[in-house]
């Protein structure tokens, strides 16, 4: 289950245009992407807590809307 909820969001937030009909609908979000496998690093190779990784990645997001 939990499983299947993270496959969702990443699929909504990699392709942010997707569809039923088409899936793999560009664009294709290469910073979120970025993001996600940075956070994983933290979370598992560094064991930097959780809360932490959350804060830096919406502190990350929010620096990169803001200039983009």
């Amino acid at each position: 289950m939990i499983l299947n909820l993270a496959v969702f969001f990443a699929w909504h937030t990699f392709w942010p245009k997707a569809t039923d009909s088409v899936p793999f609908a560009e664009p294709f979000d290469a910073f979120a992407v970025v993001v996600a496998i940075a956070a994983f690093v933290a979370l598992f190779r560094y064991k930097v807590d959780i809360m932490k990784v959350i804060g830096a990645c919406a502190l990350i997001g929010l620096a990169y809307t803001l200039v983009k």
